[in-house]
C-alpha cells in the first residue's frame, strides 16, 4: 500500500485520461480496502467508450474516475454515468475531487452527454450536493459493499468551469 504525504498546495493538480491499469490501485486503496484486488475490476473498464480519468500531484495519481455512457432511468437526454470515484485519503478537500468532476463534464459534453450520473455512496453525498449535485430517490444497500448509496445526477454544462 502506498502512503503519501500531506499535500503541497503548491502543487498542480493536472487531470488526464488514463489506461484502466492506471486507476485499479487508488479505487482498491480507497474504495475496496480488505478486499480482493478484482473486487475493482469492472465490465465497463475495457469498453470502447469508457474514458478513464486521473488527477495527478506532480507523478503521484492522488484522485480516480471512470465514465461511461449509460442511460438514466426515465430520462431520456443523453447520459453518462461515472463510477469508482476515489480521491486518495491525504488530498480530500485539496479540490482534487473538483477538477476531476469538472474535467469529466468538460469531456461528456464535449461528446454530447447532457447528463451525468452515479450511485454516490451516502458518505460523500456532501461532496456531490456541493457540486451541484440532486439527490435522487429513497436510497439503497448497496448488496456488494453493503454501504447506503443514492442516485446522484447533474445536467453537464452546469459543471462545466466557465
Amino acid at each position: 500500500m502506498t502512503e503519501m504525504s500531506a499535500p503541497d498546495v503548491s502543487t498542480p493538480i493536472v487531470v488526464r485520461s488514463v489506461p484502466v491499469d492506471v486507476v485499479r490501485p487508488l479505487r482498491h486503496r480507497v474504495l475496496r480496502p480488505g478486499w480482493p484486488e478484482e473486487s475493482v475490476h469492472s465490465d465497463h473498464d475495457d469498453a470502447d467508450d469508457t474514458v478513464h480519468l486521473a488527477a495527478f500531484a506532480g507523478d503521484d495519481v492522488i484522485g480516480v474516475v471512470t465514465m461511461f455512457p449509460q442511460p438514466l432511468a426515465d430520462d431520456p437526454r443523453a447520459a453518462e454515468r461515472f463510477r469508482w470515484m476515489a480521491v486518495d485519503e491525504t488530498w480530500r478537500g485539496s479540490g482534487a475531487g473538483q477538477a476531476l468532476m469538472r474535467h469529466a463534464a468538460s469531456l461528456a459534453g464535449e461528446s454530447g452527454f447532457q447528463l451525468m450520473w452515479a450511485h454516490g455512496r451516502d458518505t460523500a453525498l456532501g461532496f456531490y450536493v456541493k457540486l451541484g449535485f440532486r439527490v435522487v430517490g429513497e436510497g439503497y444497500l448497496d448488496a456488494v459493499t453493503r454501504l447506503r448509496h443514492h442516485v446522484v445526477v447533474i445536467e453537464t454544462a452546469a459543471l462545466i468551469e466557465t
